[in-house]
C-alpha cells in the first residue's frame, strides 16, 4: 500500500528559476544547469519506479513511502523506502544512460555515452550503506528490532550495467517485484499493529527538505542575479508594468500576474521573507500600494508589524 505516494523534487521550479537569472557568462550557471537535468531525469526514473510499485502485491503488510527526509544521526533523503512486518527495504534510484560500471576502491560510477564519452559520477553505493546503517540505529534506538536491506534501481533498460558492484544488490525495474517475493519471511520482526505505529512515526519524522534560500545553497552573490520580471510567452526577462497589468517589450504579450512567479523567485532564490520595499525594487516598480497588493493577493504569511512588515511563502507553498 502507498502511505506516502509519488511526489516531485519540489525545489525544480525554484532551481530552474535562478537558472534564468544568471547570466549566460555566470560561472555557476553550467553546473546549476547539470544539477537541475539531474535531478530532473531523478524525478522520471522514481515516477517509474513508483508506478510498478503500485502494482505490487505481498502476502504480508506493506507500506512504500516516496522520498522520505529524515533527520537521523545526520540528514538522509531516501528515494524509496518499503516497510514490512519482515524488513524496511531502501531504494537508491539512479536514472543515468549509458554504459555503468560500478567500481571499488575508490567507490565511483562511470558512465561511458555511445560516443565514447566518459563522466565519473559518485557512487551511490556509500550514500545507501549510510541510509541501511542510520534507518537500522534508528529503529534499535526505538527498541524496533527490524531488518534494514537496500538496492540500487536503474529504471531504464537505456543503463546497460557492465561492471555492477559485489557489496549491494543492483536491479532493473523488471527484477524488482521478484527479488522482493523472494525475501525470507520465516519469522516476523513486527506485528501487523506495530507496524502500523511505525508507519506513522516515520510519516510524524518526515520533514520536507528546505533547501531555501538557493543562493546560499549555491553560494552565489546577490548582485549575480538578475532582478526583473519575466514574460511567460517569449521568457524575456523586463516585463513593465502598466495599469494593472504587465506587458512585455519584446513580444507584447500581456499578463495581471506575471509578478507572481517573480516573488517566489525572490522567496526560494534570494531571502525567505520580502519587504515592500524588497519587493519594489526586484519587480522593477514605484507604488507601494501595487507591491501590497501583489503579495497580499498571493496569500503569503504576514509577519511583522508597520514599517517592519514582511512576507513569506507558506511552509507547503513551494510552487507557483
Amino acid at each position: 500500500m502507498i502511505r506516502k505516494g509519488y511526489s516531485e523534487t519540489h525545489y525544480l521550479d525554484a532551481l530552474y528559476g535562478l537558472i534564468q537569472r544568471l547570466p549566460m557568462s555566470n560561472p555557476k550557471r553550467q553546473e546549476l544547469v547539470s544539477e537541475y537535468n539531474r535531478i530532473k531525469a531523478g524525478n522520471i526514473g522514481e515516477k517509474v519506479v513508483m508506478d510498478s510499485l503500485e502494482q505490487l502485491q505481498l502476502p504480508y503488510n506493506f507500506y512504500i513511502f516516496h522520498n522520505l527526509s529524515l533527520k537521523l544521526e545526520s540528514h538522509i533523503q531516501i528515494d524509496i523506502l518499503i516497510l514490512t512486518t519482515y524488513y524496511a527495504f531502501v531504494f537508491e534510484v539512479k536514472n543515468i544512460k549509458g554504459v555503468i560500471e560500478l567500481r571499488d576502491n575508490p567507490s565511483q560510477l562511470v558512465r561511458t555515452l555511445s560516443d565514447g564519452e566518459v563522466h565519473i559520477f559518485k557512487s551511490p553505493e556509500p550514500q545507501l550503506d549510510e541510509y541501511i546503517y542510520q534507518l537500522q540505529n534508528f529503529f534499535l534506538n526505538h527498541n524496533i528490532n527490524i531488518p534494514v536491506y537496500g538496492a540500487i534501481i536503474f529504471p531504464f533498460t537505456s543503463s546497460f550495467i557492465k561492471q555492477s558492484s559485489n557489496k549491494n544488490t543492483v536491479l532493473l525495474k523488471n527484477e524488482i517485484k521478484p527479488f522482493l517475493r523472494k525475501i525470507g519471511t520465516k519469522l516476523e520482526s513486527v506485528t501487523n499493529k506495530e507496524l502500523e505505529y511505525l508507519t506513522s512515526f516515520i510519516l510524524a519524522n518526515h520533514k520536507e527538505f528546505n533547501p531555501y534560500p538557493l543562493k546560499e545553497r549555491y553560494n552565489i552573490p546577490r548582485e549575480d542575479i538578475l532582478s526583473g520580471v519575466f514574460c511567460n510567452k517569449c521568457n524575456r526577462l523586463g516585463m513593465k508594468r502598466i495599469s494593472h497589468y504587465w506587458i512585455c517589450p519584446s513580444c507584447y504579450s500581456k499578463s495581471s500576474k506575471a509578478h507572481e512567479k517573480a516573488i517566489y523567485d525572490y522567496l526560494t532564490i534570494i531571502n525567505n521573507k520580502i519587504s515592500n520595499a524588497e519587493c519594489r525594487e526586484f519587480l522593477k516598480i514605484k507604488s507601494a500600494d501595487q507591491s501590497y497588493r501583489m503579495m497580499t493577493n498571493m496569500n503569503l504569511i504576514k509577519i511583522g508589524k508597520k514599517s517592519g512588515v514582511k512576507y513569506m511563502l507558506p511552509e507547503r507553498k513551494m510552487k507557483i
